[in-house]
């Protein structure tokens, strides 16, 4: 199953709050986890919505009985059938994952075929797919736990200290080196003999950084224990080679905590993240400009509380559960038969 923030089962998790958000905006809805579980609880469901990652449905994506059972199951049911796309391939980086890609394009096709309506995670994929598909962002995976930040760093053993955090699996959308060089930079300004860098994430990659550099490398977290080293953090640090966007659960994770956010715009990057003064966002390609931006953040005490602050608000604006359902149930029921 496809693995995203710490020990969460992205998908998963997304399917289980958007069912409760959509029955607590008066929408009944059941999560059935699978399309075999879902064919033998279907019964005449007015409307099926199919949770999409290639790599969720089998090994390397390869996922040829997925399509049959689909089939199958609108055919048995007469369901409206919605799919939403949070990957529809993996992105080419050599001949593997260009293999990868290339039966995820195939295998992806009659789905979007079969579908009345498509709902995906960003703009950019909506354009790519075509077919009338709708942009509905992710919410967060992770519930913010009530604690102030002082409360948390104490907590942690991080009392006096300046914390940064990256979060997320070793994948190479991750443009890891462009927060090292942040974090090189900043460890020879006046924060730097207080810096701590929280690397959160079950699959976590080794920060290539000096060793007098305070990294903790934090492993397996529950939710709550996530939530404390995230409401511990001055700055979360988000550079992606395609620049962050709304399918990015690591980003709705930070902006729902209040953590001031710094990332890359990219391809993929959305206008309402683009446009937005909650969070810090410089060109992919330029590795000096992101450190420059953390810097001067980091530099700034007052700009450190707004960014916070905006973007707990920008988050709950557009991307709180409750948004979403509301986003979700407007596509499936404008959606003609």
């Amino acid at each position: 199953m496809y693995q995203d923030t710490g020990g969460v089962d992205a998908i998963d998790e997304y399917s289980r709050r958007l069912v409760a958000a959509l029955c607590e905006i008066g929408t009944p809805a059941r999560y059935a986890g699978d399309v075999r579980s879902l064919s033998r609880n279907a019964g005449r469901a007015p409307w099926i919505l199919l949770q999409y990652n290639p790599l969720s449905y089998g090994r390397w994506g390869f996922a040829p009985m997925l399509v049959r059972d689909a089939i199958a199951l609108r055919r048995r049911t007469g369901a409206r059938f919605v799919l939403s796309v949070h990957e529809p391939w993996v992105d080419t980086y050599d001949w593997r994952t260009a293999l990868m890609g290339g039966y995820h394009r195939v295998q992806l096709r009659p789905l979007l075929a079969m579908s009345d309506a498509i709902v995906t995670m960003t703009g950019a994929l909506a354009a790519t797919l075509g077919r009338g598909a709708i942009p509905v962002a992710v919410g967060t995976t992770i519930t913010p736990i009530d604690e102030a930040a002082p409360a948390a760093r104490e907590r942690l053993g991080l009392r006096g200290r300046f914390v940064v955090a990256l979060f997320g699996r070793g994948h190479p959308s991750r443009a890891l080196d462009y927060a090292e060089q942040a974090i090189v930079d900043l460890s020879s300004t006046a924060v730097g003999e207080r810096l701590t860098v929280l690397n959160i994430g079950d699959l976590a990659p080794e920060l290539e950084v000096p060793p007098q550099i305070d990294v903790r490398t934090l492993g397996h977290l529950d939710p709550i224990n996530l939530s404390h080293a995230l409401r511990a953090s001055h700055l979360l640090l988000l550079p992606f080679t395609d620049g962050v966007s709304t399918r990015r659960t690591t980003l709705m994770v930070g902006l729902a905590h209040g953590v001031p956010v710094i990332g890359l715009r990219g391809d993929n990057t959305d206008a309402v993240l683009a446009r937005s003064d909650a969070l810090v966002l410089t060109p992919v390609g330029d590795r000096g400009a992101f450190a420059h931006a953390v810097l001067d953040v980091a530099a700034d005490c007052a700009r450190l509380q707004a960014l916070g602050a905006a973007g707990r608000r920008l988050y709950l604006a557009e991307f709180d559960w409750p948004v979403v359902a509301r986003r979700v149930r407007d596509v499936v029921t404008t959606t003609p038969r």
